[in-house]
């Protein structure tokens, strides 16, 4: 199972939150992670985010993703998209 706790952050503070699961392993984990991330964009009705080279050397160093109005074509109204993978 691969999980990935999303959170929205405004001024440090959680304005939302959710754990996206993908229950299998027949993808890579690049592809598991993108799965999650679509299902935790749909929950919190925002655009899917750009995928930049800074949020991949982020994944593969630290696991945890940090989205920002970079990210984002439309405007954003809060300060960052927080993606970190829970290991079991």
């Amino acid at each position: 199972m691969f999980r990935v706790w999303g959170i929205i952050r405004k001024n440090n503070k959680i304005l939302q939150d959710m754990v996206a699961e993908y229950p299998g392993d027949d993808r890579s984990e690049i592809d598991m992670l993108h799965h999650c991330i679509q299902e935790i964009c749909y929950d919190f009705d925002l655009q899917r985010p750009m995928w930049l080279p800074k949020n991949q050397r982020e994944y593969e160093e630290y696991r945890r993703i940090l989205l920002t109005q970079d990210n984002f074509i439309e405007p954003i109204d809060f300060d960052a998209l927080e993606l970190e993978i829970l290991d079991d």
